[in-house]
């Protein structure tokens, strides 16, 4: 008998100590965690100055040539086994205004695309920053961006206008 009633002791003992942890399991605790925000002040860009390729002949020959515009110093080259040409007349490397808090870090996306189908492996160049260091506002709070730009010419290449856009992001870093 002796043994049941230690069982028995043993058993509500058991069964109180667990009400107990449970009656503590089903209250509140609460936490606090820190919160932090940085508000930043707009970027702006602004397109200034078109990208403009100027004029060249298509090449007459079998080969091909890439065009290319150098974004740095607005100049036009002719590569590849092609005897394509450029006329005479103006080019100029795209041009946006960036505007924004001084030091701010940023990065940049950029497509190229034409209208009309002919012109293969476009393609657009990195940013070139005119004033300050790429990637970062000068302490103006502006910098000029300029872009320059590439595309293939073959003999099969349609004689025509082309035109497109330049399209920049600017990323906040």
């Amino acid at each position: 008998m002796r043994l049941k009633g230690a069982a028995l002791s043993a058993a509500v003992a058991l069964v109180a100590g667990l009400s107990a942890t449970a009656a503590v399991a089903g209250g509140s605790v609460t936490a606090t965690a820190s919160v932090s925000v940085i508000v930043l002040a707009p970027v702006t860009i602004t397109a200034t100055q078109g990208l403009d390729f100027g004029a060249v002949t298509r090449p007459a020959n079998t080969g091909a040539n890439t065009i290319t515009l150098d974004a740095a110093t607005s100049s036009v080259t002719l590569s590849g086994g092609g005897d394509a040409a450029r006329a005479a007349g103006a080019v100029s490397a795209a041009k946006f205004n960036l505007v924004g808090p001084a030091g701010e870090t940023y990065s940049t996306t950029q497509t190229l695309t034409f209208a009309q189908p002919g012109l293969t492996r476009v393609s657009v160049s990195a940013p070139v920053a005119g004033n300050g260091s790429l990637g970062v506002i000068p302490a103006s709070g502006a910098q000029e961006l300029r872009f320059g730009g590439a595309f293939d010419l073959s003999a099969a290449t349609p004689v025509q206008s082309y035109s497109g856009a330049l399209t920049v992001t600017v990323n906040y870093n």
